[in-house]
């Protein structure tokens, strides 16, 4: 076969692709609807996720490490983090409920001789004094025996102290002591992060003050491109630092985040007003401008618009368009003004 041959046959089918394309039906198309949004300019502050709290978790008595929490282990609330013991806790625990037994033994025959000496007294056979004397050694005793008794429950606190629970759900990020440490009441036993309340902290600059409330709803931009919501929570009412920013705090509920994690947060630049907008997919970019396609009547129809703000994968524009609206998305980039469309569904 000759290469003209060749040649000729390339262009007949490139004339009959060409062909199909034109005559063979309606423009297969995905599209969505204008909407009408309430949207405000954004400045992209970085900021970072932190949880909201990290404590250093210390021994409330004194005793030696026999357990300890693995580092990245998640503890519940109320679940033993760290275990203590006392060497000396069976002795010392002996000798206070002595002592209470022995201050018990003193009050009750202290009660009992005070109600001996108040029948003689009644009888004319002793003297008053003899019973005051009595009195005031009986409620000494009863003070004595309440001391007892308060110093032997300090002590078995103490005790109960030994097992260190965790105050929160959350994560053991540090050890500060190890199996067969003495530690003092006072030391720091395991530094531990909250787990499931994560906030982003944010030093936004000081022009925009004025769209810092309590329970704004604000957006963050996540590094893999993902928007979420955040609520602002609380905040510094103070310019501080070179840069006279202002510490914000908002709260996010979203179990994909991780403490640590860099986020740029969606300050907006003035109060939302209200716009018309559609998908970023929906412009066509040409160097003549940009435009979109429409859905009338089963045909493409061009409208030239000028683009605006944007948030996630919505954008303003200004044009001859209404919410509601039916504007196409995928398949636009080689449509014509009223070609036959056929819109589907994915």
């Amino acid at each position: 076969m000759s290469k003209f041959t060749n040649l000729l046959l390339i262009a007949l089918l490139l004339l009959s692709f060409n062909a199909l394309a034109q005559f063979g039906g309606p423009t297969a198309v995905k599209v969505a609807t204008v909407e009408e949004v309430m949207m405000s300019p954004i400045r992209k502050v970085p900021a970072n996720v932190q949880a909201k709290f990290i404590s250093n978790i210390k021994a409330e008595s004194r005793g030696v490490v026999v357990l300890i929490a693995e580092i990245g282990s998640l503890i519940n609330q109320g679940d033993v983090i760290a275990e203590l013991i006392d060497t000396q806790s069976t002795l010392r625990e002996q000798e206070l409920k002595d002592a209470v037994n022995s201050a018990s033994a003193k009050f009750d025959f202290m009660q009992s001789e005070n109600a001996r000496l108040k029948d003689l007294v009644k009888k004319n056979l002793i003297s008053n004094s003899e019973l005051e004397q009595n009195q005031s050694d009986f409620l000494s005793a009863q003070s004595d025996l309440a001391q007892a008794k308060s110093r032997h429950d300090q002590y078995l606190d103490q005790i109960t102290k030994l097992t260190i629970v965790a105050p929160f759900d959350g994560y053991v990020m540090q050890q500060f002591a190890q199996p067969g440490q003495l530690l003092n009441s006072g030391d720091n036993v395991i530094e531990f992060m909250q787990s499931n309340n994560l906030e982003v902290v944010v030093n936004v600059p000081f022009q925009y003050r004025s769209q810092i409330t309590n329970n704004a709803i604000w957006k963050i931009e996540t590094s893999d491109k993902k928007i979420i919501e955040a609520t602002v929570s609380e905040f510094i009412p103070a310019a501080t630092g070179m840069s006279r920013t202002i510490e914000v705090h908002l709260t996010i509920n979203d179990d994909n985040l991780w403490s640590g994690e860099s986020v740029y947060v969606l300050v907006p630049k003035q109060a939302a007003q209200k716009i018309i907008a559609v998908p970023r997919d929906a412009l066509v970019i040409r160097k003549q401008g940009t435009f979109l396609y429409t859905v009338v009547d089963n045909k493409s129809h061009q409208v030239d618009v000028i683009t605006g703000m944007a948030e996630g994968d919505l954008i303003a524009v200004k044009g001859l368009l209404s919410p509601g609206d039916t504007v196409i998305i995928r398949g636009n980039e080689r449509l014509r003004p009223d070609q036959e469309v056929k819109i589907i569904e994915n």
